[in-house]
């Protein structure tokens, strides 16, 4: 009931539903700066309050410092291991859709030659999540928004 008057992070502030979020892609050559001001502090901003968790890649120089920021804010993290030998082609798949599963919210980092991606996050925005994709350069973070 509450959903039709008030916003998805407004619920869950109100009902205290935890706010968990899911980071997908990397980017290596980010700096810790880029990840602070042009990612993390805008997320926040966005969100009103810090999750009770982050949901990480195992890799990634992006997901490094973002586990590091969390670990200094005291937020739960939890990353999320890729199995390449036992599930070869498919771990990354297999990583991407755990970590979706447990997230309500995404921050997904778009490389710079694939935009596969950039459809996962339509597609997750679709279902009801709400997602932030971040693009590589220059480096910008904006809410994927799709109309109903």
């Amino acid at each position: 009931m509450l959903g039709n008057l008030m916003d998805f992070d407004t619920e869950l502030r109100i009902l205290g539903k935890p706010l968990h979020v899911g980071i997908l892609g990397t980017h290596n050559t980010i700096t810790k700066e880029d990840i602070h001001e042009k990612i993390i502090h805008p997320l926040m901003s966005v969100l009103g309050r810090l999750p009770e968790k982050m949901i990480l890649p195992a890799e990634g120089t992006s997901s490094a410092y973002i586990s590091l920021w969390a670990e200094r804010s005291q937020v739960e993290t939890h990353s999320v291991d890729a199995d390449w030998r036992k599930f070869q082609r498919k771990a990354g798949i297999l990583r991407d859709a755990r970590i979706c599963k447990e997230a309500t919210h995404l921050v997904v980092f778009v490389g710079p030659k694939s935009r596969a991606y950039e459809q996962t996050a339509i597609r997750l925005a679709r279902q009801g999540k709400r997602v932030f994709l971040v693009e590589p350069n220059p480096i910008e973070m904006c809410e994927i928004v799709v109309e109903g």
